[in-house]
C-alpha cells in the first residue's frame, strides 16, 4: 500500500481515530445474526491499525462492487470511485493461473469463501461433462449459472451462464465470480430463485430449457436472505392459501419470499437443493427450504463447512452427490 512503511510483521502503524464511519467492526464483522455469541472484541482490537491483516480485511469488506473513496449512496456504481485491488472491476486486480478438476484457468485473488465456490463449481460442471461424454448437445445434460446478491440500480440477479452443453465455457464463466460488500442488503435469495425458475422454463414458455427434461436447481448461499422482490401482499396471500409450519412469522417476509419460491418450483416438479456454506450461512433457513423442496434428509439440507480449509472439498462432495443421485440428471 503506498505510503505505508515496511516495518515487517511485528510492528504496527496506527492511524488517527474516527476517520470514517465504516469501521472494521462493522461490515457484519463478526456475523452476530448467525453467531449471536461471537465477540466483537477481535475486530475492534484492530481499530485504527493498518497492516497486512487490516488491509486484506478492508479490501474484503468493500467487495467487488464498492469504492471506499466515494459515498455509500453511489459507490456501487461501477464507474464511480476506485475499487479495491481485490475487485475484478479494478485495473490493478492481479490474476493468476490454477489447475482445477476441469483444467487450468485464470482467477482473480483467492478471497474466501468465493474462491472455493469457483473451484467447486468448476469441479461439479466437470462431473456433468464426464457423465455426458460422447452425447450430442441435443440429448445431453445442460448447465446454467445464476448469480444473485443485492437488489438496486447496480445489483440484480444475473444469468451468468445460460443453459448450455458447452461445459468448458460454463467453467470459464465461474472463474471471476466475486462477492459484494456487506453494505446494505446483499442477499436477495428470492430474486435469484425467480431468475433460475425463468430460465428453467421450456423455450415454448419463454425460458431456455427443453420440455422433455427434468429441472434441477442448486441454491448455494453463504449468508442470510435480507432482500426480496415480490410484493409482500402476494407472498402473504400465497402462504394463507398454502399454509405450512415451515414458514416464518409473516414479519419475516425476506425469509418467506424465498421459501415460497422453493415451494412453487417443487409444485412445478422441479428439484431444488439448498446448500449453505461458510460461517454466515443460516442452516435453519436452508433446512426449511429443503423441506419445502422435498430434498431434505432427516429434515436437513446438505451441510457445508465453516472451515476455510474444507470449503472446496466439502462443496465438491455435495455437488457430486447431487449430480450423481437418481433423478438429478436433467435428461433421463
Amino acid at each position: 500500500m503506498p505510503g505505508v512503511p515496511r516495518n515487517g510483521s511485528t510492528k504496527k502503524v496506527t492511524l488517527p481515530p474516527q476517520q470514517d464511519s465504516d469501521r472494521i467492526y462493522k461490515f457484519n464483522n463478526p456475523n452476530k445474526y448467525t453467531f449471536p455469541s461471537a465477540s466483537s472484541s477481535l475486530p475492534k482490537a484492530y481499530r485504527n491499525v493498518i497492516g497486512y491483516i487490516t488491509y486484506v480485511q478492508f479490501m474484503m469488506d468493500w467487495g467487488r462492487d464498492r469504492s471506499p473513496d466515494a459515498s455509500n449512496s453511489v459507490n456501487a456504481d461501477p464507474g464511480v470511485g476506485t475499487k479495491t485491488p481485490l475487485s475484478k472491476l479494478s485495473p490493478f486486480v492481479p490474476y493468476h493461473s490454477e489447475m482445477t478438476a476441469g483444467g487450468t484457468f485464470s482467477f482473480p485473488p483467492r478471497s474466501q469463501p468465493m474462491h472455493a465456490v469457483r473451484r467447486a463449481l468448476i469441479a461439479a460442471i466437470n462431473v456433468v461433462k464426464e457423465q455426458n461424454k460422447g452425447l450430442s448437445p441435443n440429448v445431453s445434460d445442460w448447465v446454467g449459472v445464476v448469480t444473485f446478491d443485492a437488489l438496486d440500480a447496480y445489483h440484480q440477479p444475473e444469468v451468468l451462464v445460460p443453459l448450455t452443453a458447452d461445459f468448458k465455457s460454463a467453467m470459464q464463466a465461474c472463474t471471476t465470480m466475486q462477492a459484494v460488500s456487506d453494505i446494505g442488503t446483499s442477499t436477495a435469495t428470492e430474486a435469484g430463485i425467480i431468475k433460475a425458475r425463468e430460465i428453467l422454463k421450456p423455450i415454448s414458455e419463454g425460458g431456455q430449457a427443453r420440455s422433455f427434461t427434468s429441472k434441477v436447481m442448486v441454491v448455494l448461499s453463504d449468508g442470510v436472505p435480507n432482500a426480496w422482490q415480490s410484493p409482500t401482499s402476494e407472498i402473504n396471500d400465497y402462504i394463507t392459501q398454502n399454509p405450512n409450519a415451515d414458514y416464518y412469522d409473516p414479519a419475516y417476509v425476506w425469509y418467506n419470499a424465498a421459501l415460497r419460491q422453493a415451494a412453487m418450483f417443487q409444485g412445478e416438479n422441479g428439484v431444488l437443493f439448498p446448500v449453505g456454506m461458510g460461517l454466515g450461512a443460516d442452516y435453519d433457513f436452508m433446512d426449511r427450504m429443503a423441506r419445502f423442496a422435498k430434498t431434505a434428509e432427516n429434515g436437513q439440507s446438505p451441510r457445508g463447512s465453516g472451515n476455510p480449509a474444507e470449503y472446496e472439498q466439502t462443496l465438491i462432495d455435495i455437488f457430486t452427490e447431487i449430480i450423481q443421485s437418481p433423478g438429478a440428471r436433467l435428461v433421463e
